[in-house]
């Protein structure tokens, strides 16, 4: 077995009854929606409202059942899909890329198969990129947003880790007076790159093609700024026609 609990938060869990693997599994929780059924297996958000500290804090349970993905690690068994999101979450704050904050993590081998539960604080403050209504943003607003998205995406890639999943929604972004704070969610697909170039691309094209409203001008300002560069190249402009051709064929 395989356990992490948030030092913070372990009062919180005791006093709740949900300090155990077994007491968590068992928890009944409300789901999101309902439980993926694939790969042999089941996999399901849901959430509940503890106190911490006196306050009432909602947080975001994830449990699955022989939900899991080949790995370098785990060639042939595999490892439940939580743990790879767990580890991509720690990989990600370390080097100063918000993500949700883990309050327990968790994983067994039962007679049924691989159980897996992720537990992780709802990001405060926070709303997905796609809610969030351009028109209502100043052109300065706009030109902020597109630029720290930019830059936190840069980062991922350049730390080597490929999101997988990278749509408007797995994007958070937390509004200040002339900034934007990003994080980013739903890494439970993610990997390390073994083709920088090819899966960072695979990225772009994925949100290029989930994000609707941008014209070319913003779409050129983000992917300057995804390669921190006041100016494009040839390369540079024939990667973006790439893009956008592989985008309008998912259209």
């Amino acid at each position: 077995m395989t356990l992490y609990c948030n030092s913070s938060w372990q009062t919180a869990l005791q006093n709740q009854q949900l300090a155990t693997f077994e007491q968590i599994w068992d928890f009944p929780v409300h789901w999101i929606d309902a439980p993926n059924q694939n790969r042999g297996g089941w996999s399901g958000v849901g959430c509940v409202e503890v106190l911490f500290e006196g306050r009432p804090i909602t947080l975001f349970v994830k449990k699955q059942l022989n939900h899991t993905t080949r790995t370098l690690r785990h060639p042939i068994q595999g490892e439940p899909t939580f743990s790879t999101e767990f580890h991509a979450i720690r990989f990600l704050q370390a080097r100063g890329i918000a993500a949700p904050n883990v309050v327990f993590f968790g994983q067994r081998s039962v007679s049924e198969g691989q159980q897996a539960i992720l537990i992780t604080e709802r990001l405060a403050g926070y709303s997905p990129l796609d809610v969030i209504k351009k028109d209502e943003l100043s052109l300065v607003q706009q030109r902020e947003l597109l630029r720290s998205v930019a830059q936190a995406i840069s980062k991922m890639h350049r730390l080597g880790l490929q999101h997988r999943a990278l749509y408007a929604k797995h994007i958070f972004v937390k509004p200040h007076e002339q900034s934007f704070d990003v994080a980013l969610i739903d890494l439970e697909k993610s990997r390390r790159m073994v083709l920088p170039w090819v899966q960072s691309m695979s990225d772009l094209i994925t949100l290029n093609y989930r994000t609707k409203g941008w014209n070319k001008a913003a779409r050129l300002y983000f992917y300057k700024h995804y390669l921190c560069r006041q100016q494009l190249n040839l390369w540079h402009i024939m990667t973006c026609r790439y893009i956008k051709a592989k985008s309008a064929k998912k259209s």
